[in-house]
């Protein structure tokens, strides 16, 4: 039976260039936001813009416990794109110090205090995947380049919660993260980043936790 997808459209993101890439691989997603209900296996938490405001929709429209709720049945899986996995983790740092879901440990910070840096980090980055048992079907993307545009990263506390890495100001920072459960988020958009990025999302929705 194929997966069913629910993204979640809580006012932060282009969801359609995003629906758009999960109906070229085959799906049919539907919004939450048509129905305020999660009827489906799978969610993805995309996201453009500032943690703060992002946080304070979800807590808003009580999204945020929708999602945590959905996140405690294991065979539920979870996939945030750029904000959409700043938000999984504990605390955001953006514009102060705000509350994220807390489907990771750890929490999310400027991604570079160099004096002369210019923020956002916007293009194409060659990006690393850990050697790491239980994602081996992500090894074929190891060093493929994919979109990023950003200007803070995260920090799992949790070494072996970091997948993947990127590289910025020539400083590593962490581009896919993991619960190693049922949570997944990538800091790049893989639905605007061409046939690789497709294929990235298609092998995530096919494999992961499987």
């Amino acid at each position: 039976m194929k997966k069913k997808i629910t993204i979640i459209d809580y006012g932060m993101g282009n969801i359609e260039s995003l629906k758009n890439a999960v109906c070229k691989i085959g799906y049919d997603p539907n919004f939450y936001s048509e129905n305020n209900l999660i009827k489906s296996n799978i969610i993805i938490i995309p996201g453009v813009g500032a943690f703060n405001h992002a946080s304070e929709l979800l807590t808003k429209k009580r999204i945020n416990e929708k999602i945590i709720q959905f996140s405690n049945d294991k065979n539920n899986i979870v996939i945030g794109i750029c904000l959409g996995m700043q938000l999984l983790f504990e605390i955001g740092m953006e514009n102060g110090q705000h509350q994220g879901l807390g489907l990771i440990k750890g929490n999310t910070d400027i991604l570079s205090k160099d004096v002369g840096v210019r923020l956002p980090n916007v293009g194409w980055l060659k990006t690393e995947i850990t050697q790491r048992e239980n994602f081996q079907f992500l090894f074929k993307f190891n060093q493929e380049k994919f979109y990023y545009i950003h200007s803070f990263k995260t920090n799992p506390q949790k070494e072996t919660e970091r997948i993947g890495y990127a590289y910025f100001n020539n400083k590593k920072f962490c581009s896919i993260v993991s619960n190693n459960h049922n949570v997944i988020g990538t800091q790049f958009h893989p639905e605007k980043s061409g046939e690789i990025g497709l294929e990235f999302l298609e092998t995530i929705i096919k494999n992961f936790q499987n």
